[in-house]
């Protein structure tokens, strides 16, 4: 009797155990919807320029600078991620200083502060959520 009621445990042991870990993992999931931002600078002037940015206050305010952006070209200088928001140019810069690249002193432009209404959206894919890239862009021109 006592070895039939230890394989009725054992069974019934086995049976809680494997309905338990039957559930589907996928039902824990958490999705956090986050966005993203794209920044370019279309050189459509006669000289070749470089740019020296400050990131906003949410960014450390860290200092970074581009390449040499040709004349006539287009270049991404900075790339940014927000987890429930979809980044502006407001969230992602507080100054950005335009020089041309043999005269690294005298800034020629300065956007400060950093406001969107100075970047044109040229590209926009944001997803069921609302979240999604956006591709901005300032042109400059002589």
């Amino acid at each position: 009797m006592k070895f039939f009621n230890l394989i009725k445990a054992y069974i019934l042991f086995i049976v809680i155990v494997t309905s338990s870990c039957g559930k589907n993992s996928d039902d824990n999931i958490i999705i956090e919807p986050a966005g993203s931002a794209e920044y370019f600078i279309n050189n459509e002037t006669n000289k070749d320029i470089v740019i020296i940015y400050q990131k906003s206050e949410e960014l450390g305010f860290e200092i970074d600078t581009t390449d040499v952006i040709e004349k006539n070209t287009s270049l991404k200088i900075f790339e940014d991620g927000i987890i429930g928001v979809n980044p502006v140019p407001k969230n992602s810069f507080s100054e950005i200083k335009f020089y041309e690249s043999q005269d690294l002193i005298n800034t020629f432009s300065i956007l400060s502060p950093v406001e969107n209404e100075d970047w044109t959206v040229i590209n926009q894919d944001l997803g069921s959520s609302g979240y999604g890239l956006t591709t901005y862009e300032i042109k400059l021109t002589d």
